[in-house]
């Protein structure tokens, strides 16, 4: 075995001790295929996956993602790129913006060069707050965030062979980010930490059905202190599983004896 297969073994070790410690064995072997195709460095973090909750296939699947400046490289290594105009931008009657076109030069076969124009809309990208609002990047820096989308979309139509499967940040702002969006943002690469499963999900909402009201009120709060941005049972850590259950296990008692307690009093009085 040369020394360059065990360099790249260690280094495949490493990848997979980062970013895929709960991932499948497909999900890494299309990462790694991702990563020779673009010629990304994940450890420099050019390229890396994101899960994030698929309302069709009602899991977690894997995203992969780049920057802008990542799409970039890797349509300048083609050979047959070349930065387009500056981005042009609509308006609505307020002065908000309503969309913009990003414009990229490729250079065909014949030797000719074509501009590849693409239009995004804000309303389609722009990433919001529960309460539907833009979140801060994107009420602060409209433009900016809206030409990125803009530019990777005509990136991509130009060279889709390359960018198949490929998507940046701010493309992917709007759907079902993880928990951990704000930690990508700032090139963190969150630990991907295990779930609980349907059924350990559906086996704790029927305990907690048979809890006191007040009880299943402070239990969604406690959930929501303990972890951010909670919606659903199955988004809870498998390692807070155990100790969450049996406490309600033990509430579920507790209300179900002084519900007896309060039957018998009621007709022994």
């Amino acid at each position: 075995m040369s020394l360059a297969i065990q360099n790249d073994e260690k280094r495949l070790q490493l990848l997979k001790d980062v970013f895929f410690k709960t991932a499948s064995h497909e999900e890494f072997q299309l990462f790694v295929h991702a990563c020779e195709r673009t010629g990304l460095d994940p450890f420099m973090k050019q390229i890396y996956p994101v899960k994030r909750w698929d309302s069709t296939l009602k899991r977690e699947a894997m995203t992969i993602q780049t920057g802008i400046d990542g799409y970039r490289l890797i349509a300048e290594r083609t050979g047959c790129y070349a930065p387009g105009r500056e981005p042009t931008f609509t308006y609505d009657a307020n002065g908000k913006v309503i969309s913009a076109t990003a414009y990229v030069k490729k250079l065909t076969k014949d030797g000719t060069w074509h501009e590849i124009p693409a239009t995004a809309f804000f309303d389609e990208y722009c990433q919001r707050t529960k309460d539907g609002n833009p979140t801060s990047m994107w009420g602060k820096m409209p433009h900016s965030q809206l030409a990125k989308c803009a530019e990777s979309l005509a990136i991509r139509k130009a060279f889709p062979a390359e960018l198949s499967g490929v998507y940046t940040k701010e493309e992917m702002d709007q759907s079902d980010m993880p928990k951990d969006a704000i930690a990508i943002e700032n090139g963190v690469i969150p630990e991907q930490k295990p779930l609980i499963s349907k059924e350990q999900a559906e086996d704790l909402a029927k305990i907690l059905i048979g809890c006191s009201p007040d009880y299943q009120g402070n239990f969604w709060k406690f959930l929501k202190t303990q972890i951010k941005g909670l919606e659903r049972l199955e988004e809870i850590p498998v390692a807070m599983y155990d100790r969450i259950k049996m406490g309600a296990k033990i509430q579920n008692e507790k209300y179900q004896r002084d519900l007896i307690e309060g039957e018998e009093l009621a007709i022994n009085g």
